[in-house]
């Protein structure tokens, strides 16, 4: 049953990872705004005016505005807001105007900051399309996998040879190789993060205390961005309490850059006050578009890569 049991453990294993991406997207910040409702845990906060990008221009444009403001820490950092004007002659949203923002930690690992200044809405009928979502994708794994369950035990020998002269687990070993891979190199170079490391920046960022980092050493990774080398820095700092802490980032250096490198003294960083050996570099904690364009590339091609080793499941169990 060697045979049969490699292909029913990547076909489980593609099931439970979209199930997982699934309860994910649907649940986590639902219960995220319940629990800041009881906690009461948002605060309003200035924030500064510096750009205005008009995404939309219509009666009532969509703009992107960039904002200064303070974190909850009491530290300066920069973020991007969109919103509707709905009044637009008032001219509410120009350069160097002041607004008042809320942080609402409801929105972890999203982006807190909003205008509004009330709680975040939790919205039934989301909830209720998520579970209907959620439904609807383990019937069709119970209809499905449990009829190929079914079809395995009644003639096991059969299958088993099915499976032995198939591709399909061959095809679907190199895939999942392929993308665990890609996962760990695009990881390792800094174009994807994980979970983890998603919750730290957003603590660094709305939470870190900012400070200047001296660079003790330097190293080139390898990895190239656009032909550009990613270098790591290692540098050292002091804690509000005078105490001395170490840390270390990547980095994306222009390649003309590179044998500047000997005059790069003082980095910018963050870090985080209750733990001061979780820091990085303050530019790695900003989103970049091109980070999350990876992402959905990796997740996209993940989708795809299923979908094939799924029918070529099915297709080696209805017509072996």
């Amino acid at each position: 049953m060697t045979y049969t049991v490699i292909s029913l453990s990547l076909v489980g294993v593609i099931v439970v990872f979209w199930l997982h991406n699934l309860l994910r997207n649907c649940f986590c910040r639902s219960f995220c705004i319940l629990k800041n409702r009881k906690n009461n845990n948002t605060i309003q906060k200035e924030a500064s005016i510096l750009s205005v990008k008009t995404i939309k221009d219509k009666e009532k444009p969509l703009l992107e505005l960039l904002v200064l403001l303070q974190n909850f820490s009491g530290y300066h950092i920069h973020r991007k807001i969109r919103v509707w004007d709905s009044q637009p002659h008032l001219q509410r949203f120009k350069p160097d105007n002041i607004l008042m923002v809320g942080l609402n930690e409801a929105r972890k690992p999203k982006d807190p900051v909003f205008l509004s200044q009330g709680v975040c809405r939790f919205s039934f009928a989301f909830v209720l399309i998520c579970i209907i979502k959620i439904v609807l994708y383990i019937t069709a794994c119970y209809i499905f996998i449990g009829d190929a369950l079914e079809k395995i035990l009644e003639d096991p020998t059969g299958f088993e040879l099915a499976f032995k002269n198939s591709l399909f687990w061959q095809f679907g070993l190199l895939i999942l190789g392929v993308c665990v891979f890609l996962y760990f190199l695009l990881e390792k170079i800094g174009l994807l993060v994980n979970g983890k490391t998603k919750k730290e920046n957003w603590d660094l960022l709305y939470h870190g205390i900012a400070t200047k980092a001296k660079v003790t050493s330097y190293k080139d990774t390898g990895a190239l961005i656009n032909d550009n080398p990613i270098v790591t820095f290692t540098y050292a700092f002091k804690d509000e309490k005078g105490k001395v802490f170490e840390g270390h980032d990547k980095k994306m250096i222009e390649k003309l850059e590179i044998g500047s490198l000997s005059d790069i003294e003082k980095l910018e960083i963050m870090y985080l006050p209750n733990k001061p050996d979780i820091s990085r570099l303050s530019e790695n904690l900003d989103d970049h578009n091109f980070g999350r364009f990876v992402q959905l590339l990796f997740m996209v091609t993940a989708f795809i890569f299923s979908l094939t080793v799924l029918f070529m499941f099915f297709n080696t169990m209805y017509h072996s």
